[in-house]
């Protein structure tokens, strides 16, 4: 018998010490650093160089390490010219490879893929490869692959597949391609409990992505809301609710909103689909909604009275200004009061006061953009955005609202009047503003006023010397103005007709290999606020470049002390400093894409227009979102502290960020 029990504890301690002895090797494995290998180093220093044709050749490489290194590459750069090299590798032995391939197709967007993917022996490939195969023909919008995926029938029993036609019609509703048929696939995956959430909760996004009456399912909805766990799925369902426009979908949006229990995010998308509903019936609510506790709930519903306010109530929304705490809240009811109102210019004086003793940079911003419907204000924005300003942000909020002025349906009104009385051209003034504008070499500044001109091209007449725009356009630094360097280049086609081509498209710096190395994948960093810290896993081996550069700038303390700039349903931003951007720090590099899901916590970097990542802009996740994929680069993910990102408004500050 004491043999017995010997050898049970001398294997018990055995099996311990095996346990422990994996797990540790297992740690290790899951911390290496990918980029010792020379291969993985040279396939990334082609993709900075953009170099799809040497990329290429790495498709029939022994290793399918190689291989799915130069697929994800040429993902990432969205090239066409490589559809047809990626369709070779549609046949490979490698399922993940194939999928891999997939997913690099449909980031082309491009129409010519679908021949490709409908050719791809759809009914052999195992349900990940179809999956994936369904998502790239949405991303690439085609009829026929629209036809082909609506068609489909993917088995509730298999989650993975639901999930990819659930994505798939996502994409392809995102392009304004839907029918009754996707609809009832949509409300068939998300009604089906048996079904993993998840995949329930993309269907349900589906439904707010397209603009249609949807009241025929509206007992489909309110029982999917009932059986939901998930509050990303709830707060899908909820905007679905909103296009019912029915008594039953009202009283479950009305109970929503009325339960102090409610997630803010399920209550803010509640607010939304009150637009669909009238005025009068949701305004108890949405007045209720203004004295929330949070800020952002309480913010949305004085957007909602923005949007759909009537005049009647013009000085109730100014008596309702002075009641609430939160100054994002306070701008938008005076904004309201200044719109709604017959005499505007008690009220824009109010603004114009609150503006000078304001020592909040996003107040300021807010309150200019509030005189945006007092277009006899234009004087007051121009000095204190133009002449008189040297904060970037409230000089770009300065000239959107001009902008918005100008596009007022009342401008043309008042203009005329102005002439009359005065002899004032009001239009040609406000051309000369947005000259001002794009001659002031701000980047943000200048692509707005820019966007513009090109957008009314019929005033052309104006600029008979367009000199200031080669001007503008030779003060770009690519590739980091590449964004603005574009609206230039298409503004100046508008007016003149003169057409410029070259553009650089990345930095062909290469990449630190030494500094890459010495990060460990899992490496951790923790975001300190004064509402608690935010704890980040980041991702080195699927974007070197990206987590690189990231980290150099927390090494440097580049983020300390900065806010965060932009909050809004799916995600708070940070760009690093108060201008969007950091002419000392902003760097645009290659994107690095992969098929990473965006969920709730994932942290990304801000992709500009030309597809090139821009390190001192970044964001993290609050729900998931299917339309997400594949479009920033993905640098880590949220691991504790997400109660702390959810609390997070805009302005509140970063005390630091620092390696773990």
């Amino acid at each position: 018998m004491k043999v017995l029990v010997l050898y049970a504890l001398t294997m018990s301690i055995l099996i311990c010490s095996c346990g422990q002895w994996n797990h540790e090797e297992d740690t290790a494995a899951g911390d290496a650093n990918i980029y010792n290998d020379p291969t993985l180093c040279k396939i990334c220093e082609l993709r900075c160089a953009g170099n799809t044709a040497e990329i290429v050749k790495y498709f029939t490489a022994e290793y399918p390490q190689y291989r799915k290194a130069a697929v994800s590459a040429v993902g990432s750069m969205r090239d066409s010219m490589a559809i047809v090299p990626l369709a070779t590798l549609l046949k490979d032995n490698d399922t993940d490879l194939r999928e891999a391939a997939v997913f690099a197709i449909g980031q082309t967007r491009h129409p010519a893929a679908e021949k490709y993917l409908l050719d791809a022996n759809f009914k052999s490939q195992p349900s990940n490869v179809q999956a994936a195969i369904l998502v790239a023909l949405g991303k690439c919008g085609t009829e026929k692959g629209f036809e082909m995926v609506r068609d489909f029938d993917a088995p509730h029993s298999d989650v993975t597949l639901v999930s990819g036609k659930a994505r798939s019609i996502c994409w392809f509703a995102k392009r304004g391609m839907y029918s009754v048929a996707t609809s009832q696939a949509a409300i068939s995956i998300m009604c089906d409990t048996l079904i993993h959430e998840n995949a329930r909760t993309i269907a349900a996004e589906y439904f707010g992505v397209c603009d249609a009456d949807f009241s025929l399912y509206t007992d489909e909805f309110v029982a999917a809301y009932r059986n939901a766990k998930l509050i990303p799925n709830k707060t899908n369902i909820v905007l679905a609710l909103g296009k019912c426009h029915n008594e039953r979908a009202f009283s479950l949006i009305k109970s929503i909103v009325e339960d102090e229990n409610s997630d803010y995010r399920i209550v803010m998308n509640a607010i939304a689909a009150f637009e669909n509903y009238p005025y009068e019936e949701c305004k108890p609510y949405i007045i209720k909604l203004l004295k929330s506790y949070d800020d952002k709930i309480a913010s949305r519903a004085a957007q909602y009275i923005y949007n759909r306010g009537i005049p009647a109530d013009a000085n109730k929304y100014l008596e309702y200004s002075r009641d609430v705490a939160g100054w994002q809240t306070r701008t938008r009811l005076l904004a309201a009061a200044l719109k709604y109102s017959v005499n505007k210019e008690n009220i824009s004086q109010r603004i114009k006061s609150g503006f000078e003793a304001s020592q909040n940079i996003y107040e300021k911003a807010a309150l200019l953009r509030a005189l945006e419907p007092d277009i006899s204000c234009y004087p007051f924005v121009r000095d204190n955005s133009l002449y008189n300003n040297d904060i970037e942000l409230i000089g770009v909020e300065g000239v959107r609202t001009l902008v918005n002025m100008y596009e007022n349906e009342n401008f043309q009104k008042y203009a005329q009047e102005v002439e009359q009385t005065s002899g004032v051209n009001l239009t040609s003034e406000f051309w000369i503003l947005f000259k001002t504008a794009i001659q002031n070499g701000n980047p943000q500044m200048v692509a707005v006023a820019a966007e513009t001109m090109a957008r009314h091209h019929e005033t052309a007449k104006e600029y008979m010397n367009t000199y200031f725009i080669n001007q503008a356009i030779s003060k770009c630094t690519l590739p980091r103005d590449a964004d603005t360097y574009m609206i230039l280049c298409n503004t100046l086609k508008v007016v003149s007709g003169q057409e410029i081509k070259d553009i650089a498209q990345a930095s062909e710096e290469l990449p630190d290999w030494e500094y890459i190395r010495n990060i460990k994948q899992n490496a951790e960093i923790i975001v300190a606020t004064k509402k608690g810290n935010i704890t980040i896993k980041t991702d080195v081996n699927n974007a070197p470049i990206a987590v690189s550069n990231f980290m150099k700038l927390v090494d440097e303390e580049y983020f300390n002390q900065s806010q965060f700039n932009n909050i809004n349903l799916t995600r708070v931003e940070n760009r690093g400093s108060l201008s969007s951007f950091d002419i000392n720090k902003t760097v645009m590099i290659p994107s690095e894409l992969n098929d990473n899901e965006f969920e709730e916590g994932t942290v990304g970097l801000n992709t500009s227009a030309l597809n090139n990542s821009c390190t001192t802009q970044w964001f993290i996740m609050l729900t998931p979102d299917a339309l997400s994929d594949g479009g920033s680069s993905v640098i880590g993910t949220v691991t504790d502290g997400m109660d702390v990102v959810h609390g997070i408004n805009t302005g509140d500050e970063i005390i630091s960020i620092k390696r773990k």
